[in-house]
């Protein structure tokens, strides 16, 4: 029993950290307004022929990040004589590896989240509340790890190429529709809206263990 507790002590570690850093990536890419601000700051989709505002842009794009196994990463636009895509093949493979790299890192947020509940269940059905207390300590470093991590990938050059290799990203066309409204300024934002994602699930997580395991009051 005890080795079983040791191991559940270091798993919570590494599933926690696993579920901040996992949530943060998922709810930058999955929703509009990650792309919506990029929109609007840097007017990109004036520069694609195309009647999109940039609502329509920003959740065009989260929906085919949410969407379920699609064959081809594609917006659509009615021409008035058919639907004409606005990626070209080179585009939308590039988009089907990040997404396909997203699901995974989804799969990771969800069995990390559902793991880190059971132990730490486990671990207040079985008073080791200052164990897990303790392990926040640990949490904090593995995650700011972590972060720092991301951070190096997202605003570093070699990051980003690390990123691109991981990903197998191919090589843009110089009109490349992709390339005008995601490339440029729009990796270091979407760094920054992610560590600031990941802060956030940090802080609520932090609160919550911090909550169920304080001492109890001797004094009221």
């Amino acid at each position: 029993m005890r080795k079983f507790n040791y191991f559940c002590s270091f798993i919570i570690v590494l599933t926690v950290s696993l579920f901040i850093i996992t949530f943060g990536q998922n709810i930058a890419a999955r929703t509009s307004g990650t792309y919506l601000f990029h929109f609007n700051e840097n007017r990109v989709v004036n520069h694609v022929i195309t009647n999109f505002t940039n609502t329509e842009m920003s959740n065009a794009i989260a929906d085919c990040m949410n969407s379920w196994r699609p064959d081809e990463f594609q917006i659509y636009e009615d021409t008035g004589y058919d639907m004409e895509g606005i990626f070209d093949e080179i585009d939308s493979q590039n988009m089907l590896n990040i997404k396909f790299a997203l699901d995974i890192s989804l799969i990771v947020c969800i069995l990390s989240f559902i793991i880190s509940v059971a132990i730490i269940v486990y671990f207040l059905k079985n008073n080791f509340k200052l164990v897990l207390r303790k392990r926040l300590k640990v949490i904090s470093i593995l995650t700011t790890v972590l972060i720092a991590g991301e951070g190096f990938i997202f605003f570093v050059g070699k990051g980003n190429d690390i990123l691109k290799m991981l990903l197998d990203f191919q090589p843009l066309a110089e009109d490349s529709n992709l390339k005008i409204l995601l490339g440029g300024e729009f990796i270091p934002m979407f760094g920054i809206f992610t560590l600031l994602y990941c802060l956030v699930a940090f802080l609520a997580v932090a609160y919550f263990i911090h909550f169920v395991t304080r001492p109890p009051r001797i004094f009221y």
